[in-house]
């Protein structure tokens, strides 16, 4: 009995101490595996947190205007072959589809409201475009724009596309074409720059080159600008590709594209702001140009004179298409009239001689 008790007290010894190893053992593991967590798995929750992020702020898409607008999208030509009809009238909306437009679809739906407004008038049209080649004819370098074609004369709208009532009620006011062709021919007679009557108003003037691009670009505006001083200044615009005269008369620099001449009580001002922007210009012809020093208008040629020019120019034309008599019988004239001017000419000097001589 004593010996099993002694057996006893040894086999609870030897269990006491395999638990105390098999407890040690654990922990030791647990420190471990501890261990191994501070170190390692630190990348994955951030990994995860960098995922999260990339999901929660894509990269922004270009803002195209798609298919789902109904007014009909179209290129250079088309728009070409719509103007030469010259039956209707034509906004064009201008959109940017090759960078990121914010506004522009936005301010396409504000046009596709007024769509069949516009189009029930029976001779409006409606089209939009992102042709950069019709963009840079006409002048139009930020987007949204919009041109409104009258007669094939355009204007280029200047408000914005907040509210669809205030587009539609810019179309309805700007029908009406309010910039005048001046030429050769007309200025004097429509403008009186030279002696205006008493109490008429101003002129304001552009001078440009239809066949430079970059100078023809800026029609658009100037018809903004016409309506702008509708009722205050009279506009209009000469073309110098083929208005010598007047070109001369009023020394435009073609280099200088376009020119701009305010004519106030028989002088004149040049606008020589490099900003040509609508508000620049109209302010100029309003009040501006009171703070430059008027130039006193050139005389207007007489009619003999016109007479010349336009006999030279029938010589000129009549060499160039080698019709030899013509030519000659044309040169034969601007004799005539030269020795007719000569001799008007001794005639006034021999009458201010007589007067001198009286006195």
């Amino acid at each position: 009995m004593r010996l099993n008790w002694v057996h006893l007290a040894l086999a609870c010894f030897i269990a006491t101490c395999l638990l105390d190893g098999v407890d040690a053992k654990s922990k030791k593991n647990h420190a471990r595996s501890t261990a191994a967590e501070d170190s390692a798995p630190v990348a994955a929750p951030t990994r995860e947190k960098k995922n999260s992020k990339t999901k929660s702020a894509p990269q922004a898409e270009p803002i195209r205007v798609g298919e789902e607008f109904s007014i009909e999208d179209v290129d250079e030509d088309k728009i070409d072959a719509i103007l030469k009809d010259a039956v209707k009238n034509l906004v064009v909306f201008f959109y940017d589809g090759r960078v990121k437009c914010p506004n522009c679809g936005d301010a396409l739906s504000e046009v596709e409201e007024i769509d069949d407004d516009i189009e029930a008038t029976g001779y409006i049209e409606v089209v939009k475009t992102d042709d950069r080649r019709v963009a840079r004819a006409l002048g139009v370098n930020t987007f949204p724009s919009l041109v409104y074609f009258r007669r094939r004369n355009p204007i280029l709208y200047d408000g914005d596309f907040k509210d669809s009532e205030v587009v539609w009620r810019w179309i309805r006011a700007h029908d009406e074409v309010a910039t005048w062709d001046l030429t050769d021919d007309n200025f004097e007679s429509r403008t009186d720059s030279f002696s205006p009557d008493e109490g008429s108003l101003d002129w304001f003037v552009m001078f440009y080159d239809s066949e430079e691009p970059d100078c023809n670009a800026f029609i658009a505006t100037w018809e903004t600008v016409a309506h702008k001083l509708r009722g205050l200044v009279t506009v209009g615009k000469v073309d110098t590709s083929v208005s010598d005269d007047v070109t001369e008369r009023f020394r435009i620099d073609e280099g200088q594209c376009p020119t701009f001449l305010l004519f106030h009580r028989g002088k004149m001002y040049r606008y020589s702001d490099p900003a040509k922007d609508v508000r620049g210009l109209t302010q100029f012809a309003l009040t501006k140009f009171k703070d430059q020093r008027g130039h006193r208008v050139p005389e207007p040629p007489t009619a003999l004179e016109n007479f010349y020019e336009s006999a030279k120019e029938h010589v000129l034309d009549a060499l160039d298409d080698n019709h030899t008599l013509t030519a000659i019988g044309v040169g034969g004239l601007i004799l005539i009239v030269s020795f007719t001017l000569l001799a008007k000419a001794y005639n006034i000097r021999q009458q201010q001689n007589a007067s001198k001589k009286t006195a």
